[in-house]
């Protein structure tokens, strides 16, 4: 039996959330959220993939890194007094905050996968970097992405003889 490849699992670029990096988080929002509106819950996307002038991966932007940029104080402990409220979203810092570009908010690219890997090697990936997605490379060109959920998936039905 042998190994499935990450090409097969891949899901392509033209249907992932994906902007240049001076792009505005507000207009990220936009394109995440109108991403997910018509998918199921478990389909939906949750991160932005940043590229630079010549289209190459330059960060990941998470749902994470978007909240924590319209609000910072959200990094901030609540035991240490700070309320949230949600008309905070709409003040003024916070309007400012999504004018910024996402380059000021995004993450690292902290691993990659080729499309050729096989899944083993890429859950290997997943699980020592902590990561739940990972851009696959189709040489120095991003293919898509591949996300822990489906490889996990596909292992489990190799083990299980299906």
């Amino acid at each position: 039996m042998s190994e499935k490849k990450l090409k097969d699992l891949v899901i392509p670029l033209s249907q992932y959330p994906h902007m240049p990096y001076w792009a505005s988080l507000k207009e990220a929002v936009v394109q995440l959220t109108l991403a997910q509106k018509d998918m199921a819950p478990g389909e939906r996307r949750r991160t932005v993939l940043v590229f630079d002038e010549a289209y190459r991966l330059k960060g990941i932007l998470t749902q994470r890194n978007i909240l924590k940029g319209i609000e910072p104080r959200f990094s901030e402990s609540l035991a240490e007094g700070y309320k949230v409220d949600w008309k905070d979203l709409f003040n003024q810092p916070s309007q400012e905050q999504l004018a910024k570009p996402i380059s000021e908010f995004m993450s690292p690219v902290r691993a990659t996968v080729k499309s050729g890997d096989g899944l083993l090697a890429a859950s290997h990936v997943m699980i020592s970097e902590r990561l739940g997605l990972l851009p696959v490379m189709d040489g120095e060109k991003v293919a898509g992405v591949v996300r822990l959920q489906d490889v996990f998936f596909e292992l489990g039905l190799s083990l299980l003889g299906a």
